[in-house]
């Protein structure tokens, strides 16, 4: 990837009622900020990203997309964090087409649209060698600190970050821990502790 590209976005709502209109540098972290559990919130085959040379391009094609969707702004949903921002810049649904449209205007040589799910699949495969050390870790945290009630709730906030991990994983379809059955069994099962908790 790199490193200086910067990403207009439109990520629609999987029950089809609104759409977010935003720019990152990170589109997986930024997506992750409004949902750990973001491929079952947003429709990622049909949301849509803009690779753009810099954060002033990006900055103000959004604004451009916001100023012409203004009078179809809708309601942030209830389920996204307040720490997570951008309250102000979802739009209804039925305006989606319209906004995929305009966003598509702004492409050329340099600036490509692309589908969001693919993008998030090549960025999970790209980090998976990182993430099967952590994720051998967290299991790790999570088997020692589920082995006092003083612990217990620390321990089952960080298994329920690892399932969400997991599953994405499991999602886009890509493998983890092919070289070690036993590791991967120990992970998935110690992810879901709330599950087997007492």
């Amino acid at each position: 990837m790199n490193d200086s590209s910067w990403f207009v976005y439109l990520f629609a709502l999987a029950d089809c009622s609104a759409f977010k209109v935003g720019f990152s540098c990170n589109p997986l972290q930024r997506i992750h900020c409004f949902s750990r559990r973001y491929y079952e919130r947003f429709d990622l085959d049909q949301s849509r990203l803009l690779r753009v040379a810099s954060e002033a391009d990006a900055r103000a094609i959004e604004s451009t997309l916001k100023d012409e969707l203004a009078e179809f702004r809708n309601d942030c949903p209830a389920w996204v964090p307040l720490e997570a921002g951008g309250h102000t810049e979802w739009f209804a649904a039925v305006h989606f087409a319209r906004a995929e449209e305009r966003l598509r205007s702004f492409s050329t040589e340099t600036a490509i649209v692309g589908d969001a799910a693919g993008y998030f699949r090549c960025e999970l495969e790209r980090l998976s060698r990182s993430f099967e050390p952590l994720a051998m870790s967290q299991a790790q945290q999570v088997c020692d600190a589920s082995a006092s009630p003083y612990t217990m709730r620390s321990a089952l906030a960080i298994a329920d970050s690892l399932r969400d991990w997991l599953d994405a994983y499991r999602f886009f379809d890509l493998p983890l821990f092919d070289d070690d059955p036993d590791v991967r069994t120990f992970v998935t099962n110690t992810a879901h502790l709330r599950a087997t908790a007492p």
